[in-house]
């Protein structure tokens, strides 16, 4: 009997074996050394199970690794698909084994969190002539400066769906765990590039270039020359070059701004006119302006106005009307998403060394290389960000400099080395601003969709909203404003697209709490409910001293 019984459990743990997928990665092999392309493999080793869909999750430390590149490898009647998320890591549900990634799966919602340390990968394939089995896809990484690379790439969830049945099969495991290298060289010369930017931005929109500088010593950029060498930037904001660059040269250090990228519309917002409008607008007995603590650095940022040298009301007027919703392209340098004419930049874009010079408003950009393993930090700021919502902070750059971790000004401010051999991203966190919230409700009422605001908040000298309706199945009638008599309302629709909200014009006025916005649409079609209708993109607000407020849409 107990023969019997023990054949039976060695008969049940084979089929089981043969009844589950096992999906492992690997790493090419080594000896590595820093700046080293290599490869990850995934590998599904079917058994007797028959997926037709496989879908993966992975996590890789970003400190150890930069992406490049994903090749899938089922073939040509596969349909593939790749996606990323920058600055997320998952912790596994303690009740599961985290090998077990089909359990793992299966108890939502996943554990992802913020962490500027780790990015998020999937992969997923589809087969219709045959099971999905073998290699699974191959990705090219290119190994950063560290000081460990201990579990640096690990699975995390995955499931797959039966050929025959349609269903989920029970059992995706993974045997290899996470992935860790030894012995990483670093006697190859690296020069790394950092830049300091708000956590959430997305960097990989720009690029690092070392370029040639001036031949009279100036230590400004030459720009007739072509770069040295360039490359994007990675999730945490930076590039290592291991090519083109050794000790002894001298090289100016810039970042490319981005075009054409969605985020751009949102840049200058009602936070950015309110402060442009009280930088011109305050001033003192003497008529001495007052509001910027850091006037050089804030009028160069705020100066928008299309050939001009000093900042002035022009500045103040394009940014409010921009705000508004109108199109000021022709007169002012704003950041939008709009293509470049005739190969013409439409904004205005600075960068330097995260030093004392950049918070003085006359950045520097050259770094004399000393070290066979250098890195230097930049900062940036896009034209007309006066509330540094997309740009690097002067506060957190201060904040670096006291602390000393920057790139350092020596030699008549000339030629840069390094205070700061930190590995660490400069992706910080936003100041701590006050939140605000700002109630939405949206209701059938007779044959009219009604949106409603609620503001609780005094004191508010701007609000902005942009959002997006759905406009196949409803239009808008009319926006109502309640903010009070002497605020200055505005509403701009495009297509679906809709701007509104109040600024205080006078350096007197507040929005009025209460309901100060009701939207009124009309359905285009049979409308049970309002679900679905109406999606917020950007919500911001400023108070009277021209502080930030996070207003949140709830």
């Amino acid at each position: 009997m107990k023969k019997l019984l023990l054949l039976v459990t060695v008969l049940f743990v084979t089929i089981l074996s043969y009844s589950q997928i096992i999906v492992n990665q690997s790493i090419s092999a080594g000896p590595y050394k820093v700046g080293d392309t290599v490869t990850i493999t995934y590998n599904v080793d079917k058994g007797t199970t028959i997926p037709r869909y496989f879908w993966l999750r992975y996590k890789f430390n970003n400190k150890a690794l930069t992406y490049v590149s994903t090749t899938f490898s089922q073939g040509n009647q596969s349909q593939t698909y790749y996606t990323s998320w920058n600055n997320y890591t998952f912790t596994p549900n303690a009740t599961k084994a985290d090998t077990s990634l089909y359990e793992q799966y299966k108890l939502t919602p996943w554990n992802y969190t913020v962490n500027n340390d780790w990015n998020v990968g999937q992969l997923a394939v589809q087969r219709a002539d045959k099971s999905i089995s073998g290699v699974l896809a191959t990705q090219k990484y290119i190994i950063k400066d560290q000081n460990t690379y201990a579990d640096i790439h690990k699975l995390d969830l995955s499931y797959a769906l039966d050929s025959a049945t349609g269903n989920n099969i029970p059992y995706v495991k993974t045997t290899s765990g996470p992935i860790s290298i030894s012995d990483v060289s670093g006697n190859t010369s690296y020069f790394k590039v950092r830049v300091l930017f708000p956590s959430g931005y997305d960097m990989t929109k720009h690029q690092a270039q070392l370029m040639q500088l001036k031949s009279d010593g100036s230590g400004d950029i030459d720009w007739t020359k072509q770069a040295i060498a360039s490359k994007a930037l990675d999730g945490s904001g930076e590039a290592i070059f291991t090519t083109g660059v050794k000790v002894g040269d001298s090289l100016g250090v810039w970042i490319g701004g981005a075009v054409q990228q969605a985020f751009m519309n949102n840049i200058v917002t009602v936070t950015d006119a309110y402060k442009a409008f009280l930088g011109v607008s305050q001033i003192n007995i003497g008529g001495t302006p007052t509001y910027f603590t850091r006037p050089v650095l804030e009028k160069t940022i705020g100066l928008i106005t299309k050939n001009k040298n000093e900042f002035s009301e022009s500045d103040s007027y394009y940014s409010f009307a921009y705000v508004m919703g109108q199109d000021v392209s022709a007169n002012a340098y704003i950041p939008t998403n709009a293509a470049p004419v005739n190969n013409a930049v439409n904004y205005k874009w600075y960068s330097g060394l995260l030093n004392q010079k950049w918070l003085d408003g006359t950045p520097t950009y050259r770094v004399k290389i000393t070290s066979p393993t250098q890195t230097a930090d930049a900062v940036y700021a896009w034209g007309g960000d006066l509330d540094w919502s997309h740009s690097s902070h002067p506060d957190t750059i201060a904040a670096r400099i006291s602390a000393g971790q920057y790139t350092n000004s020596v030699n008549n401010l000339r030629v840069s080395s390094i205070a700061s051999m930190a590995v660490g991203s400069l992706a910080y966190g936003a100041p701590v601003i006050e939140s605000v919230l700002l109630g939405v409700a949206s209701k059938l009422e007779g044959n009219k969709v009604v949106l409603t605001t609620t503001l609780t908040k005094e004191g508010l000298a701007g609000l902005q909203v942009i959002m997006q309706y759905d406009n196949t199945k409803i239009t808008l009638d009319n926006v109502i404003f309640d903010t009070g008599a002497t605020m200055t309302n505005f509403s701009t629709k495009n297509d679906g697209r809709l701007t509104f909200g109040s600024i205080d014009q006078l350096k007197t006025a507040r929005i009025k709490t209460g309901t100060p916005y009701k939207l009124i649409f009309t359905p285009k079609v049979g409308l049970t409910n309002t679900a679905g209708l109406f999606y917020f993109e950007l919500a911001d607000a400023v108070d009277a001293t021209g502080k930030k407020i996070n207003l949140t849409i709830e």
